[in-house]
Parts: structure tokens; C-alpha cells; sequence
């Protein structure tokens, strides 16, 4: 086993060690899919515990010896937000555990948030509450890549956002971080409309946050729009064809 704690949060030292018996058997479930979701109250403190899925032969060759697992990686760029004026849910800590010498399961525990998905204010295009949320998201976006932040998996679900009342604005948090790129300058254009491209909301939607993100950042429009449609396209193409083939393989495996 390999943990570290964050120096604030040490008294959950106990609760870390255990928790491959207590994440089977306790805690309410949140999200259970390629990875493992839940939440849990301890010493009257919630907190969420992601489970990443067990990594194949390879994989747990390459995360034991060459490379830094998802839990690890996922906590060290939660650090390095915060250090940088950037919110996500405040790291608790991370954990390994191997079998045969190899990764086989790996842990990352947070303080839980409440607060809400992008996908809502997306679904609730094009209404009043929705159109202040989203501009508000574009302004955040923008931080994010000026500061050369590139989140490799920012689709809506993994932005969240609430209003705060003294600042009276939305703020953002970001989740399932664990793939990141930290960049020494500000994304260019095309790494930008690259980075928006899995923002998996409607058409419509898509082409108003590309109106505002040009015209904040005084873009032209007609370039930004075609290089970010552009990019949207071949992404959603390639998405299709992935899932066709996994469609196409699991339709073989079922007929051995």
C-alpha cells in the first residue's frame, strides 16, 4: 500500500487505511460506471471517495513503474488549482494498493461540494437563469486557458458552478482532473477550440459559447467559429467510430 494525506486532514489517517473493506461494504454510491463513486460521513465531514478502475496488465505496469496513478496525479493537480485561483474540491488524499507487485486498485479522497453540473444550466438553454451561467462560464474558461490550463477532459458534467452571493457571480469548480496539462504560456487558438471540443451540449449552445468567448477575448468570429466547429465535428466523428467498433467487437465476442 502507498497513501499520503494532506497535512490538514491527518486525523483521517485511519479511515484511509481501511478503506478498500469499508468502500465495499459502506458509504452512499454516487456514480457507478468505469470508475466507482461514493460518499461518505466521517467524524461528521462528508467526503467523496473515487474508485478508479482496476488497470489492465499493461496499464498496471506502466502506473507501478513509469508513470503516476490517476489518484496521484488527480490530488497533485487538485494542488496545483488552488495554489493557482483555481477551485475544485479540496483534496484529502490518495491511496494504492498492489497485488503481485502491480497497481490494483487506487483511491482519491476529497471534501465533498454541492454544488451543481454545468449539464443543468446547458439543458436549460436558452432560458433567463441559463444565459448568465453560461457567459459566466465562458469568462471562467478563459482564465483557465490564459493561465494555460488545459483540462483534457472538460465536458459539462466535469465543471461545476454556484452562485456566490458576496461576489454576487458564479464560481467553478472542476472535477475528474487527473488529466491535465499545466502549460508556461496561454493556450493558443487552436488548443483552445481543441479544448472545448468535448463540450457535449447541443448545437446551439455550442455555437453561443463560441460567440461570447470571441467576443471576449476579442477574437474574430468567423475564424474562432470555424476553427471550433471545425474541431467539434472531427471529435464527435471520431467518438462515433470508436463506439462502433466497440458495438462491432462486442457483437464477435458474443457470437464465440
Amino acid at each position: 500500500m502507498r497513501k499520503h494525506i494532506h497535512p490538514a486532514a491527518i486525523h483521517f489517517t485511519q479511515f484511509m487505511e481501511h478503506l478498500p473493506e469499508l468502500f465495499d461494504h459502506e458509504g452512499q454510491l454516487l456514480y457507478e460506471g468505469r470508475n466507482k463513486i461514493k460518499c461518505f460521513t466521517i467524524e461528521g465531514v462528508k467526503m467523496v471517495v473515487k474508485r478508479y478502475k482496476r488497470p489492465n496488465l499493461f496499464q498496471a505496469i506502466v502506473y507501478t513503474f513509469f508513470r503516476k496513478s490517476k489518484a496521484q496525479r488527480a490530488y497533485e493537480h487538485a494542488i496545483r488549482l488552488r495554489e493557482m485561483g483555481f477551485d475544485t474540491p479540496a483534496p484529502i488524499g490518495w491511496s494504492e494498493y498492489f497485488r503481485h507487485g502491480l497497481l490494483s486498485d487506487s483511491y482519491l479522497i476529497t471534501w465533498h461540494t454541492s454544488d451543481t453540473a454545468l449539464t443543468q444550466a446547458a439543458r436549460n438553454w436558452p432560458s433567463e437563469e441559463a444565459i448568465p451561467i453560461l457567459n459566466a462560464f465562458v469568462r471562467f474558461t478563459i482564465r483557465l486557458h490564459e493561465a494555460g490550463i488545459e483540462h483534457c477532459d472538460f465536458n459539462h458534467s466535469n465543471i461545476l458552478y454556484k452562485y456566490d452571493i458576496k461576489a454576487n457571480n458564479y464560481r467553478f469548480q472542476l472535477i475528474d482532473i487527473n488529466r491535465m496539462r499545466f502549460h508556461k504560456q496561454h493556450l493558443n487558438m487552436r488548443r483552445c477550440m481543441i479544448n472545448l471540443r468535448r463540450l457535449s451540449v447541443s448545437g446551439e449552445v455550442f455555437l453561443y459559447l463560441l460567440n461570447r468567448y470571441a467576443e471576449e477575448r476579442k477574437w474574430l468570429l468567423e475564424e474562432t467559429l470555424l476553427q471550433g466547429v471545425i474541431y467539434r465535428l472531427l471529435f464527435l466523428r471520431r467518438q462515433r467510430l470508436k463506439k462502433q467498433f466497440r458495438e462491432h467487437k462486442t457483437k464477435i465476442s458474443a457470437k464465440k
